[in-house]
C-alpha cells in the first residue's frame, strides 16, 4: 500500500478522542444528571429506593463497563452503553437521568456504526491492492498466558463476591426472622452523619442512613430482641446486592480476557499457513510495538505489538526497545546502547504484512526469514485535537556499523592504593547530612505533636513522609563505593551491593561514571569525582586483572546498609510514639 491509497486508508480511522475523552466526559455528565435529578426519598412503600435492588445492581455492570472498557475495547464499551440506555429507559423514572443516558447511548450506537463502517472501509481499501500469497511458518506453542491466569483469578473473585453476599444475606435473614417492628423518634444527625434514634423503651441508638429525616419524625424500625446491636430502618434494609455488580464485572472481564486469548491463539496456528501479503515498512516504536508504514514510508498506518517465536531472541528484542526511552538510555552504558540500537536495526525496514490491514485485526509481519506474530490487535495511531501520537523510533541516519569507534581500553594502574580503598566521590551537598539529622530529630516530635492533638492522619503522614526523607537524604549522605582486593562494594539506598572482581569482564569510562560489564549484566558506578575518573578506572582494571586466578566466580551479593538501619529505627520510634499516645494520651 503506497501513496494516495495509504492516505485514504488513514483518513478512515475513527479519531480516538471520541471514545477516549468525549464519551467518558458524557458518561460523567449522565451520572451527574442522574444524581441531581433524583429527588426521591427512602420509603417503606418503595423499599428498593434505599434497600436491596438486584435489577439496579445488575444494570450497573453495563453502566460501569460502558466507561471502564472505552480505552481497552471501545466496541464492547459502546455495546454496554446501548444496553444500559435500554435498561435505564425501562426502569428509571428520573427525567434528567433518562435524557442523559439516552444521549450517551445514542452516541455509543453512533460510535458502533462508525467503527464498523470504518473497518469495512479499511478492509475494502486494502483489498484493492494486488497481493501475493505467501507461506507463513508454523508458530511456536503458546502456553498458559498471563491473560488466562488473570481470567482464572477474576472468576475466583466473582465467586468469592457471590459467596460473601450469600453469607451476609443469610446472616441478615436470621435477624429479620427474629425482628420486631417498633416506632422510633429521630433526635437529629450527629457530626459523623449518623441518625440518633430514641426507641419506645427509652434507649438510644445511632445508625447510618441514606435518606433525609427531620428531628422529631417517627420512623419504623426493626429490632432484634436477641441482638441488641442490630437495628434496621424499614425503609432502608441492608443492601448487599452490590456484590452482583462486583461479581458480574469480574466475570465480564474474565470472559473478555479469554476471548482475547483465543484470538491470540487463532493468530498463531501450530501449522504453516498461507495468506495474502502486503508490502509495508516497519520501525520499532517506543511503546514496544512496531510502527507500520506504507511501503514508501510516507504514511503512518498504525502499531502492531508483536514478538518472535524464539524466546531468547524475543527477550533481546524486548530489552533493545530501551534505547528508545530517553531515561533508560541515559542510565545505560554506551556499549549497551550500541548493542540495543544494532538489535533494533535488524527489525527495521521492508516487511510483508500477512492478513487483514484493519483496526482490530491480528496480522503477522514477515521480515526476511523471521515472523513477528501479533500479541494484541493492530491499531491506528491515536489522534487528539491538541496532539497526535508519533512514531518515535531510531534516527533515520543511524548506521549500525560493526567497526564504529569505541572507547579506548582502560590501562591498568601501576600502583594500587591501600586496600580497602574508598573511591573518591564528587563533593556531596553540604546540607545532606545536617538535613538528615534534622529530620531524625524533628520527625518524631512532629508525630508526637500531631498524635497528642488527635490528628492521627497528620501523625501517620508525618511518619511516612519522614521515612521517605530519611531514605532520600540518607542515600545521599551515606553513599559509598569501596574497593577491596576481591570485591567492589557499592552502597546505594537500603542495600550495599557486592560485585566480585572475578565476574567483571571489562571496565569502561562513561561521561558521568564507570560501566562494569559482568556477563549479560551491566553495573554503572556514578558519583565519582571527574578529575579522579581515569585513575579510578585504572585501579578497577588492575584489581579485575589480578582477580583472574582461575577460582570459580562468585554471585552478586547484597547486604543491608546503614540507611536501612536508620530508616528502621526512625519508623520504630514513630510507631512507638503513636502507640504510647494512643493508649496513654497526654
Amino acid at each position: 500500500m503506497t501513496g494516495a491509497l495509504a492516505a485514504r486508508w488513514a483518513r478512515t480511522v475513527v479519531p480516538s478522542w471520541t471514545y477516549r475523552w468525549l464519551l467518558p466526559a458524557l458518561w460523567l455528565g449522565a451520572i451527574l444528571a442522574s444524581v441531581v435529578g433524583d429527588t426521591s426519598n427512602c420509603s417503606v412503600e418503595v423499599p428498593t429506593t434505599c434497600g436491596p435492588d438486584r435489577t439496579f445492581s445488575l444494570a450497573m455492570i453495563a453502566c460501569f463497563a460502558s466507561l471502564a472498557l472505552l480505552w481497552w475495547q471501545p466496541i464492547v464499551a459502546a455495546v454496554a452503553g446501548v444496553v444500559f440506555m435500554a435498561l435505564d429507559l425501562r426502569y428509571d423514572n428520573v427525567a434528567s437521568a433518562r435524557i442523559g443516558w439516552t444521549v450517551y447511548g445514542v452516541l455509543c450506537a453512533v460510535l458502533l456504526i462508525w467503527i464498523g463502517t470504518s473497518r469495512l472501509r479499511q478492509r475494502s481499501l486494502a483489498g484493492r491492492m494486488q497481493r501475493d500469497q505467501v507461506q507463513v511458518p508454523a508458530a511456536a506453542r503458546t502456553g498458559v498466558t498471563s491473560r488466562l491466569l488473570v481470567a482464572v483469578a477474576l472468576v475466583l473473585v466473582g465467586a468469592a463476591a457471590l459467596g460473601l453476599m450469600n453469607w451476609q444475606d443469610s446472616r441478615e435473614d436470621t435477624h429479620l426472622r427474629r425482628a420486631v417492628e417498633q416506632t422510633a423518634v429521630a433526635k437529629g444527625i450527629n457530626d459523623d452523619g449518623e441518625l440518633a434514634l430514641q426507641l419506645p423503651d427509652g434507649s438510644s441508638r445511632k445508625v447510618s442512613v441514606a435518606g433525609d429525616y427531620d428531628t422529631g419524625e417517627e420512623i419504623l424500625v426493626l429490632v432484634d430482641p436477641a441482638d441488641r446491636d442490630w437495628l434496621r430502618l424499614r425503609a432502608e434494609l441492608a443492601d448487599y446486592t452490590f456484590w452482583y455488580t462486583v461479581a458480574g464485572g469480574a466475570w465480564l472481564l474474565a470472559l473478555l480476557f479469554v476471548l482475547r486469548d483465543l484470538r491470540l491463539r487463532r493468530a498463531r496456528p501450530r501449522r504453516s499457513w498461507s495468506g495474502p501479503a502486503m508490502p509495508v515498512r516497519i520501525d520499532p516504536h517506543i511503546s514496544g510495538a512496531f510502527a507500520v508504514r506504507s511501503a514508501d514510508g510516507t504514511v503512518l498506518l498504525g502499531l502492531l505489538d508483536a514478538d518472535l517465536d524464539d524466546e531468547a531472541s524475543d527477550l533481546r528484542l524486548l530489552e533493545a526497545f530501551s534505547v528508545l526511552d530517553e531515561e533508560e538510555q541515559a542510565e545505560a552504558p554506551a556499549k549497551l546502547r550500541r548493542e540495543w540500537a544494532q538489535t533494533l536495526m535488524r527489525y527495521r525496514g521492508d516487511a510483508l504484512l500477512v492478513g487483514d490491514l484493519a483496526e482490530g485485526s491480528w496480522p503477522t509481519l514477515l521480515l526476511g526469514s523471521q515472523a513477528l506474530r501479533p500479541v494484541s490487535p493492530f491499531r491506528a495511531f491515536r489522534k487528539l485535537p491538541w496532539h497526535d501520537e508519533t512514531a518515535s523510533s531510531l534516527p533515520t541516519d543511524f548506521e549500525p556499523a560493526e567497526d564504529a569507534p569505541t572507547a579506548p581500553p582502560v590501562e591498568p594502574a601501576r600502583e594500587v592504593p591501600t586496600l580497602p580503598w574508598e573511591v573518591p566521590l564528587r563533593a556531596r551537598s553540604w546540607w545532606s547530612l545536617p538535613a538528615l539529622i534534622a529530620v531524625l530529630l524533628v520527625g518524631p516530635l512532629a508525630v508526637g505533636a500531631f498524635a497528642s492533638w488527635g490528628e492521627w492522619f497528620g501523625a501517620c503522614m508525618a511518619t511516612l513522609v519522614g521515612a521517605q526523607l530519611v531514605h532520600s537524604l540518607g542515600s545521599r549522605a551515606l553513599f559509598r563505593v569501596t574497593a577491596t582486593a576481591t570485591d567492589l562494594w557499592i552502597r546505594t539506598g537500603w542495600l550495599e551491593r557486592r560485585l566480585s572482581w572475578r565476574v567483571v569482564d571489562s571496565v569502561e569510562v562513561e561521561e558521568d561514571g564507570l560501566s562494569l560489564e559482568a556477563g549479560d549484566d551491566w553495573h554503572v558506578v556514578g558519583g565519582i569525582a571527574d578529575k579522579e575518573l581515569a585513575n579510578v578506572a585504572a585501579v578497577f582494571e588492575t584489581l579485575r586483572l589480578r582477580s583472574h586466578t582461575g577460582l570459580p566466580e562468585e554471585p552478586i551479593a547484597r547486604r543491608p546498609s546503614p540507611v536501612l538501619l536508620i530508616n528502621a529505627i526512625y519508623v520504630a520510634v514513630c510507631v512507638l510514639i503513636l502507640v504510647l499516645t494512643r493508649w496513654n494520651p497526654f
